[in-house]
């Protein structure tokens, strides 16, 4: 029946490890943007204070050097 193909869903690749593919990804320019674009667009609210907290910390350190 059509509805029988249309709900199964495709299987996913293999992972070799848990934690190898995310190291990978991890460790290219490309693949840090993409985690954080993927970040800000489920959590924007999340991204926009880590922003402002790392911003912050940064302002504070630049201060104590310049004094």
């Amino acid at each position: 029946m059509i509805t029988d193909e249309i709900t199964e869903e495709p299987s996913l690749p293999p992972r070799a490890e848990p934690g190898q593919a995310d190291i990978a990804v991890r460790s290219t320019p490309r693949g840090l943007e993409h985690q954080a674009r993927a970040l800000i667009r489920q959590r924007p609210v999340v991204a926009v204070l880590a922003a402002a907290g790392v911003g912050y910390l940064v302002a504070r350190l630049v201060s104590r050097v310049m004094r």
